[in-house]
Formats: C-alpha cells, sequence, structure tokens
C-alpha cells in the first residue's frame, strides 16, 4: 500500500474523514478536498473497486463521476465527489423522462449497459446517483453482471 493510502487510512481511523455512507462491500468517506474515498471491505469491494476503475477508465459518456485514482490492491478507490440527489425523480427530470422504465430504456443508459455488463435495475434509488457541475452523475457503478454472479 502506498503512503498516500496509508496516511488516508490513518486519517479514516482518527476519524479525520466525514462517513458519508456504506454498501454491502464498500465504505465511503469525505475526503474534503472535492474526492471521496471508497474502502473495500471484503474481495467483492475489491472487485467493485476494480470495476468503476476499468469503466471510468474507458468511458466517455459523461454518465459516471470519474475515478482519480486507486491502490495498487484495489483496496482503496478514490473518486470525484458528487452532491447527494434528494429524491429519484431528480434524475428523471434531467433526462427528461417520467419514470425508471423510460430512464432505463434511454440510449445513453442502454449503451452503458451493453457496454459494460451493468445491472441497470442498481440505478433507479437515488444512493447510485450524485451531481457533479450541475448534472447527475452515477456514482456506484462497480456492480456489473460479472461482480454479481462471482461474489453475491
Amino acid at each position: 500500500m502506498s503512503n498516500i493510502f496509508n496516511n488516508i487510512m490513518f486519517n479514516i481511523n482518527r476519524g479525520y474523514y466525514r462517513y458519508i455512507g456504506t454498501g454491502s462491500s464498500r465504505d465511503v468517506f469525505d475526503l474534503k478536498n472535492g474526492y471521496v474515498i471508497k474502502v473495500a471491505k471484503n474481495i467483492a469491494g475489491i472487485a467493485q473497486n476494480q470495476t468503476e476503475y476499468a469503466i471510468s477508465n474507458y468511458d466517455d459518456s459523461n454518465l459516471f463521476a470519474k475515478v482519480i485514482s486507486i491502490s495498487n490492491d484495489f483496496y482503496f478507490l478514490v473518486m470525484e465527489k458528487a452532491d447527494k440527489i434528494d429524491n429519484i425523480s431528480d434524475v428523471f427530470r434531467y433526462f427528461n423522462v417520467s419514470d425508471k422504465r423510460e430512464l432505463f430504456h434511454l440510449k445513453e443508459l442502454q449503451n452503458i449497459k451493453k457496454k459494460y455488463n451493468l445491472l441497470l435495475g442498481d440505478f433507479d434509488r437515488k444512493s447510485n446517483w450524485g451531481i457533479i457541475k450541475g448534472r447527475p452523475v452515477i456514482i456506484d457503478y462497480g456492480f456489473t453482471r460479472e461482480v454479481s454472479e462471482r461474489y453475491y
């Protein structure tokens, strides 16, 4: 583990970074600099970090919050910090759709679903979205079909 991630872990353990939330396999903390860190809790979290890193590196859709850095062991992932979405209807409004069915049928979402084997059902929760520069972005996108089948 590199020095920077050692320092971050030290600061997490001291309570210096605000805890934002948790999923089944990762905890998220605010680094107070416009970025968050996702810390894997298990092998599934490492797989999700790897997946988000790969998607962020290859994607040019602007639908995803960008990954800035990742540890060599994929245990830590640093990503752009997004503002919270109050209601999933904010996402519907932005994309000019009235419900999740219409959202999932949008060409942009169908494209990323096919390209990255994403499970779109995950994207109907406000916790998977955030706002960066006034536009909704997907902030939790490590749960692909492969990750699901392998670890869940």
